[in-house]
């Protein structure tokens, strides 16, 4: 009899784990035909968030002067974005004036000129950039507050020429004209603030929102700033793909 109820427990573990299996993989599901569904509908939009990865709008920490930098994730790994950045003081804090420092960068896909090379009626050049100016102020030894602007470009053109032209007769359909070519791109202006809670000499915490006058694009970010490697989260609430995780490695001195 033991052995029934325990054989009939594992039964019911069994089929809950299943239920509960079966939901998260529904929920997955969703999710992604969700994503893809508003990428169709604004791809310009789901590039410039991966746009968006590769900048950096943390200040400097007070005793450097010079940064530069790149996004490995995910910029150059998974989606071969050759990116770098830097930035600058213009001014150290002290008697009560801000710190205040300069920044540009920008980035270009390998990935399409790879694909190019190796499809004949294949094009495609995808590039941005940005820069901008940012003011940091201490309101407590281990507290900072900061805000900026920022002027940020992504453009992506791509091209396929079909050989035969397509279209299903019943519909009008015609896969050649509006699917051969993506030119599109986005130009924003953003203002944005934060604060840096120093944990340590060499490690900050750093949360920053930014909001885009253009398009009314609402940005935020959690990053997490050590030494050599900054990581952390980027959240863009009306994106396609609302949390990306990031990383980072750069150089300051």
């Amino acid at each position: 009899m033991r052995h029934l109820a325990r054989g009939l427990v594992l039964c019911l573990v069994a089929a809950w784990a299943a239920g509960v299996s079966a939901s998260v993989r529904d929920e997955a599901i969703k999710v992604l035909s969700d994503a893809a569904t508003q990428i169709a509908l604004d791809p310009a939009d789901f590039f410039f968030d991966l746009h968006l990865n590769t900048e950096d709008r943390t200040p400097l920490p007070i005793d450097k002067d010079w940064q530069v930098g790149t996004n490995i994730l995910p910029g150059t790994l998974p989606f071969a974005e050759l990116n770098l950045s830097g930035k600058g003081k213009l001014h150290r804090e002290h008697g009560g004036w801000p710190q205040i420092e300069v920044g540009a960068g920008g980035w270009y896909s390998v990935a399409g000129g790879i694909v190019s090379s190796q499809v004949d009626d294949f094009s495609g050049n995808l590039f941005g950039y940005h820069g901008g100016i940012s003011f940091s102020l201490s309101a407590d030894p281990r507290l900072r507050i900061f805000g900026g602007y920022e002027f940020s470009q992504m453009r992506v053109n791509v091209s396929v020429d079909f050989e035969d032209e397509v279209t299903n007769s019943g519909t009008g359909f015609d896969i050649q004209n509006s699917f051969s070519h993506l030119n599109t791109g986005k130009t924003e202006h953003f203002l944005f603030a934060g604060a840096e809670v120093l944990r340590s000499a060499r490690k900050r915490l750093v949360t920053e929102i930014g909001y885009g006058v253009v398009g009314n694009k609402l940005v935020a970010r959690l990053t997490w700033s050590s030494k050599n490697f900054d990581s952390g989260f980027a959240f863009y609430p009306e994106g396609a793909w609302v949390v990306w995780p990031f990383w980072t490695f750069q150089v300051r001195f």
